[in-house]
């Protein structure tokens, strides 16, 4: 084991111990902003997985609402007592959204670059539409509400407390990134990343980059689908709003924030953003310009995100020592020293 992953492992045990811990020290309302972290890290977590074989895809958030519409409509609309279970239409829902990813994969991402993540925006808005018009099922615009709440036994229902959802979603963030990150280490990932570099070269290799980039869309929908579970029964409704385009931009960002090519990078991206957002609540005329502020900073200071800064930081005083610009003003600097008194 390298000394970098022994730290990356060190590091996500500590704030796996800091997040079960958090409950005890902060109110009810921190608690919802660190389960909306969680949510988008996932979510981030699957946007990042498909960019490293090479696809961007604006997609993922319609998944999550396919997962959260198939648990809010077993148990609300299902008479079958084992089906109404939450834990079920959690599963269901998961399984539900990579079922539908197949399909999508095969479609989309026959086309490169650009045009699938053109196709995959499409694809988010055409499921909002289909959402809204399908009011028989879905109850259109005004969603699935009185979705039941979590039970466990021994607990009972989670009820309105947050803390027990905090929990799960610890585990299920837990769960995709450890799943994601080791099939990265994996020789699909190495394959996955060979596709990101020269796709044709990989092909010409004998590699079969389009079963690879199907298996990969098909894991993706499945976390994102076990996020939308987790979602109807976290809000107890859902809504076609909940499920559009600004929202699949978010979950864009926050990786590309904290760092596309780190395993950390979803995460940090998340939990700033996220955070700063909530945060500035109370200085809402100002969040715009902090959230601006923050993208321009990583864009033009950071390009590889917020987990290169420490490196940055670190990295500087170095680097401006050995730039040619030091070196002549340090000798402009000796020279006007020891220059004779005329």
């Amino acid at each position: 084991m390298s000394r970098r992953t022994k730290i990356i492992i060190g590091a996500s045990l500590v704030v796996l111990g800091l997040l079960f811990a958090s409950p005890e020290l902060l109110s009810q309302y921190w608690v919802m902003v660190l389960i909306s972290c969680l949510i988008f890290t996932c979510l981030g977590y699957g946007f990042r997985f498909l960019f490293l074989a090479g696809r961007l895809t604006i997609g993922a958030i319609a998944f999550a609402g396919i997962g959260a519409y198939t648990a809010a409509l077993l148990t609300t609309k299902v008479d079958i007592p084992v089906l109404t279970n939450p834990w079920t239409g959690l599963f269901f829902g998961a399984i539900m959204a990579a079922l539908i990813a197949i399909p999508i994969g095969i479609i989309c991402l026959k086309v490169p670059g650009l045009m699938f993540a053109i196709l995959t925006m499409a694809f988010v808005e055409l499921f909002r539409y289909v959402l809204i018009m399908w009011s028989s099922l879905t109850n259109g615009i005004g969603g699935v509400l009185d979705i039941p709440a979590f039970s466990f036994p021994g607990y009972g229902s989670f009820g309105i407390d947050r803390t027990p959802y905090l929990y799960l979603i610890i585990i299920i963030a837990a769960v995709t990134m450890f799943v994601m990150y080791r099939i990265e280490r994996t020789r699909v990932g190495l394959s996955m990343l060979s596709m990101a570099q020269n796709n044709e070269l990989a092909r010409h290799l004998g590699m079969d980059t389009f079963k690879y980039r199907l298996v990969i869309f098909a894991i993706v929908g499945l976390f994102a689908g076990l996020v939308g579970g987790f979602q109807a029964h976290y809000w107890h409704y859902v809504s076609p709003m909940e499920y559009q385009l600004l929202s699949s931009l978010l979950i864009m960002i926050c990786p590309v924030v904290g760092g596309l090519m780190s395993p950390v990078g979803p995460i940090v991206g998340a939990f700033t953003l996220i955070g700063l957002t909530e945060g500035l609540r109370v200085f809402q005329e100002w969040a715009g310009l902090f959230f601006g502020g923050i993208l321009l900073f990583v864009v033009f200071v950071l390009p590889g995100g917020l987990v290169t800064l420490p490196r940055a930081i670190y990295n500087t005083p170095q680097a401006i020592m050995n730039s040619p610009q030091w070196a002549r003003m340090q000798w402009g600097r000796i020279r006007d020293k020891f220059a004779p008194i005329s």
